[in-house]
């Protein structure tokens, strides 16, 4: 029998957090060097992508990094169950996973950054489609608690799954940009499919949720494919394109914290969001030291896949309180004196990790509902 009072409802980014999936690190061990994260990533690691340390294959990641990275996790966990807030976790990784496709293979990646495979957009949890083809499976461990929702009334669809062949990944987005992004497309080794071409391809980290309105990240043709798709599956929501705003993901580009007032990384975002958001307060992200960041030097070759920014990805416990990586000391001056208040997270190899706290995890149900934010 189902209870509506136990299914998931996510509808914006600010209410006031319920219930929320914190991601596992455990045997993330290794990242998977191969086309399709090279692309992925290409904006950040692109000046590591020459020479032979970063050939195709395994980067090993040393395990006190992944060590120092549960640590981190289990803070944020203990921050949020502080809070009041149910946490639910995925299932664990037995083991170093290596998976094959009959046209790639690759080291299965732990679901960690759970933001990026699936979306809560109401009452519905959509399963999106991965670019990362070590990614492709991560959603198997969140199962046990999906069908719990799904048992309670929840609804539950999913994006096709993409082959990830060779020829299924767009790079115009970079190619827009006059950047040529060859060293990753060149290291290619997948097989191709006869006529398949470009493929759906998309993160739930392209959007951002404002109640029954949902901003959306297109860079290219993969990209538009998953907004038809949304579009087509989800009519009672409104789906705004923003235009490239960024090569893939908006959760360090730009955070709404409550209605009228987001954060931004700086003003050159403003002219992608649509016009009633562009009236809105701005906090803009403070500069940071680079004394922030951990210094890898003495552990040889290692890539920091995330950006600079990834402070600004920050969650949202309710309209006023937001965990914050206590690293970033500029962002947690800034947001008390707007009145915020800020629970201080350590969160240390964010960079290497390619996550903050929104992406590490996957809020299913908020206090509120399909309200109107943008009219």
């Amino acid at each position: 029998m189902t209870d509506p009072a136990l299914a998931v409802n996510s509808f914006d980014e600010w209410t006031q957090l319920r219930e929320v999936v914190v991601g596992r690190a455990e045997h993330y061990t290794a990242h998977h060097v191969d086309a399709s994260w090279r692309l992925f990533f290409f904006d950040n690691v692109a000046p590591a992508l020459d020479g032979e340390a970063a050939a195709q294959g395994l980067l090993p990641i040393r395990d006190q990094l992944v060590d120092e990275l549960n640590e981190d996790i289990a803070g944020l966990v203990d921050a949020l169950a502080g809070s009041g807030v149910r946490v639910h976790r995925p299932a664990t990784p037995g083991k170093d996973i290596d998976i094959n496709s009959p046209h790639w293979e690759a080291r299965a990646t732990p679901p960690l950054n759970v933001r990026d495979q699936t979306i809560i957009l109401g009452d519905t949890i959509v399963e999106t489609a991965p670019h990362v083809r070590a990614r492709v499976f991560e959603n198997d461990l969140l199962k046990p608690i999906f069908y719990r929702y799904y048992g309670a009334g929840s609804n539950w669809v999913s994006m096709p799954r993409p082959a990830l062949a060779r020829g299924s990944l767009d790079d115009a987005y970079f190619r827009s940009q006059g950047i040529d992004a060859s060293r990753a497309t060149d290291s290619e080794t997948a097989l191709s499919i006869d006529g398949l071409g470009l493929e759906m391809v998309f993160d739930g980290a392209q959007c951002m949720r404002l109640g029954r309105d949902v901003l959306v990240n297109v860079a290219n043709y993969n990209h538009e494919l998953a907004l038809r798709w949304l579009r087509d599956n989800l009519p009672h929501l409104r789906f705004h394109r923003l235009d490239g705003i960024a090569d893939n993901h908006i959760d360090s580009v730009i955070v709404p914290l409550r209605p009228g007032l987001m954060l931004l990384r700086s003003p050159k975002y403003l002219k992608y969001l649509p016009e009633a958001m562009q009236s809105w307060e701005v906090i803009y992200a403070p500069e940071t030291d680079d004394s922030n960041f951990p210094d890898y030097s003495d552990l040889g070759f290692v890539i920091p896949i995330g950006s600079r920014y990834m402070d600004i990805n920050v969650l949202s416990v309710d309209e006023d309180t937001v965990i914050v990586n206590s690293l970033y000391p500029e962002l947690i001056t800034v947001l008390e004196r707007r009145g915020f208040t800020v629970i201080p997270v350590r969160h240390r190899h964010r960079r290497l990790f390619g996550g903050g706290f929104h992406c590490f995890t996957l809020d299913t149900v908020r206090r509120g509902g399909p309200d109107e934010y943008l009219t």
